[in-house]
Parts: C-alpha cells; sequence; structure tokens
C-alpha cells in the first residue's frame, strides 16, 4: 500500500469504513455483492460489537461490524489478515455467543434469529478449492439435505484466491477495493462503482487524519509486538519463552505492550502471560 494510504484490510481501518453509520450505503452494497437477500433485509441497524460474556470468568469478544436487517437477522462482517489456523473456531465463537446473546432469561427459543457471519481474510483457508467466495450451512453430507430451520450461516472469501480479471461480479469490484495497494488501483476500481468511489473518498479522508494515521501506526506496532511474543514463545517453548521475556523486560515496556495488546482485543490471558501484569493492573489500562 503507498505510504500516504491506510490499508482497507487492516481491521480497525475496515471498521471506521463499514462499521459507521454514516458510510451505511457502502456496507449494504459491499453486502449486497455477497450475498442474494430480498431487497427489504438490506434495510440495516447498526449494533454494539462487543460480545457480552455470559459468565465473569468468559472470554470477551470483540467482532468488526454488528448489524441487523429489518428482519431481524444479524451479520457480522470480519476481516482478518494474519493467517491464523484457528479461524474455524474463531468463526465458531463469534456465530455462537451471537446467537446466545440473543436470548435472555425465561425466554423462548422463538426470539433467536438467524446468524449470518461473513469472513474476509487475506490468506487462503482452503487451498484445494478454486473458488474465493463459499458459503457454509448445515447439510447432510450423504444426500445433500439442508437443515434450513438452523439459523446459522457463514460465508467466506479468500482475497489471494480473487483473479486478476474481472469475473463479472460486483463482488470482484470490492475486492480489488480491499486488496489495492495503489491510489492508481483504488481510482481504476472507484470508477465501476458509485458506493466504491465513496468507500475509496473516505478511505483518503481517513489516511489524511493525523490522529487516525497514529492510532494506525499504534495497532500496527502493538500487533508486530503480538507477533514477536508468539514467534518468541515457539523459539523457546511457549511457557518457557514467555517466562523469558516477562524477566527481561522493563516494567514500563511491559506495561505498553500489554495497552497495544489490549488495544487489539487479545484475551486477559495472553496478556497477563505474555507480560507478567496481574488482571488488575492490566483493567486500570
Amino acid at each position: 500500500m503507498d505510504d500516504d494510504i491506510l490499508s482497507p484490510t487492516d481491521d480497525w481501518i475496515f471498521k471506521l469504513l463499514f462499521g459507521d453509520e454514516h458510510n451505511k450505503s457502502f456496507l449494504i452494497d459491499l453486502l449486497k455483492s455477497l450475498v442474494e437477500l430480498p431487497e427489504e433485509e438490506y434495510e440495516l441497524t447498526y449494533l454494539d460489537t462487543h460480545l457480552k460474556p455470559q459468565a465473569k470468568d468468559d472470554k470477551l469478544g470483540i467482532i468488526d461490524v454488528k448489524v441487523r436487517s429489518k428482519t431481524g437477522n444479524i451479520y457480522d462482517i470480519e476481516i482478518q489478515v494474519n493467517p491464523t489456523k484457528s479461524i474455524g473456531k474463531r468463526l465458531s465463537f463469534y456465530k455462537s455467543m451471537l446467537i446466545i446473546g440473543q436470548i435472555g432469561e425465561g425466554e423462548q427459543y422463538t426470539v433467536i434469529q438467524k446468524v449470518i457471519c461473513i469472513c474476509i481474510t487475506d490468506f487462503t483457508i482452503f487451498p484445494k478449492e478454486k473458488e474465493y467466495l463459499n458459503n457454509f450451512r448445515f447439510t447432510n453430507k450423504k444426500n445433500g439435505l439442508c437443515f434450513e430451520a438452523i439459523p446459522e450461516e457463514i460465508y467466506t472469501l479468500e482475497l489471494p484466491k480473487v483473479p486478476a480479471r474481472h469475473d463479472g461480479t460486483e463482488c470482484w469490484n470490492w475486492m480489488q477495493f480491499l486488496r489495492a495497494k495503489r491510489k492508481e488501483e483504488l481510482e481504476m476500481v472507484a470508477v465501476q462503482n458509485p458506493e466504491i468511489r465513496k468507500a475509496v473518498d473516505k478511505l483518503y479522508v481517513l489516511s489524511a487524519d493525523e490522529k487516525v494515521r497514529a492510532e494506525y501506526a499504534m495497532r500496527q506496532k502493538a500487533r508486530r509486538d503480538h507477533m514477536w511474543l508468539i514467534e518468541d514463545a515457539r523459539q523457546d517453548g511457549r511457557e518457557e519463552g514467555l517466562e523469558a521475556g516477562r524477566q527481561e523486560g522493563r516494567a514500563e515496556g511491559r506495561v505498553e505492550t500489554a495497552r497495544n495488546l489490549k488495544l487489539l482485543g487479545v484475551s486477559t490471558d495472553l496478556i497477563i502471560k505474555s507480560t507478567g501484569l496481574s488482571q488488575e493492573e492490566i483493567a486500570k489500562l
């Protein structure tokens, strides 16, 4: 990506672009390119992206973009840049929390609305599959029977598989926007769709904002710190490596690392293991 333009595949920039009420029109256009639904389904309401824990010690999840349609269906749109083998488990966790969060004590299961998770990755999930957009539902392998009554659906979109040539879909245009590396590429795709033009212009505005750039740089540093901690643990043995890092790090460095990891939504347990800080110290950051 050109140095003066922030990457739309960064999860925070993605959220600023598509998770803002003022930008709803191009979120709707992106969804229309991925999911075929009745027109009224695209009347969207933005929801809180924090997944409320069911118990005190439960993991806290923060998703990128969460909206509810006019019919009550809930859409979770995620962007994932760094390769992870646990992507399936992560999506399962998010999907389950979105279902559990709909029903309160004493309520009937009938209040549960369908949850659709859309995960866009900058890495390959299914190496043997050529299609870059895939839809998953509960289906019997033997006869292809789909259990329609289960209110869950997952879409995966793998950016590395998007063909270089236009495949005739609007989805292709949006994926070109997400994976563009230069301003020239953004301008080329912007002429294809007025909503993409709006998204490109918004990206330019964000990229020119000094506060946004400072936050972006801090998050990038936190991500690098996190990856360094993981790599260090792999080299020396996970527990041994993390313990050595705790002993060698200065107090102020550990606090900064914890603060950055917390901004990325890393679990408190992993921050404790990575920095040696207590749960109370992390809560104050």
